[in-house]
C-alpha cells in the first residue's frame, strides 16, 4: 500500500511539473509591439530595429540566419513564411509589392537593406551615431 502511494503521488507530481512554465518560456510573449509601417520616408534602421523585436518576440528570428541541422525542410520553409508575412506586415503597400513572392525571409531582410539603408541621408546620419 506505501508503494501504491509512492506510485501516486509520482505520477500526480510528474504530472504537474509538465503543466508549469519552463524557463524556454518568455513572459513578454503576450505583449504586442507597435510598429508603424515602413513607407519609404521614415527610419528604415529604426524600424528594422523594431520589426526585430518582433521577431525575437514570435521567435522566427532564427530565419535571418542559416538554418540549423536540427530542423527539417518542411519546417524550415513554414517558419521562413511565417517570418516573411510577418515582417511584410510592417511594410506599406506600395512598398510590398515587390517582395510579394519572396519566401525566404533572409533574402526579404537583406533586399531591404540594401534598398533603404543606402538611400535614406537620415539613415546614413543615424549609422554613424
Amino acid at each position: 500500500m506505501a508503494g501504491e502511494k509512492d506510485e501516486f503521488f509520482k505520477e500526480k507530481e510528474s504530472a504537474s511539473s509538465s503543466s508549469t512554465p519552463t524557463s524556454n518560456r518568455h513572459p513578454i510573449a503576450t505583449t504586442r509591439l507597435e510598429v508603424d509601417k515602413f513607407n519609404g520616408s521614415n527610419n528604415f534602421v529604426m524600424w528594422q530595429c523594431e520589426v526585430m523585436d518582433v521577431l525575437y518576440q514570435q521567435e522566427l528570428d532564427m530565419v535571418l540566419e542559416d538554418k540549423p541541422e536540427d530542423i527539417d525542410d518542411k519546417q524550415w520553409t513554414r517558419i521562413n513564411l511565417h517570418a516573411c508575412a510577418a515582417i511584410r506586415s510592417f511594410l506599406d503597400k506600395e512598398l510590398k509589392y515587390p517582395y510579394m513572392k519572396e519566401t525566404s525571409a533572409k533574402k526579404l531582410w537583406m533586399k531591404l537593406e540594401e534598398k533603404y539603408t543606402t538611400k535614406s541621408a537620415e539613415n546614413r546620419l543615424f549609422l554613424k551615431k
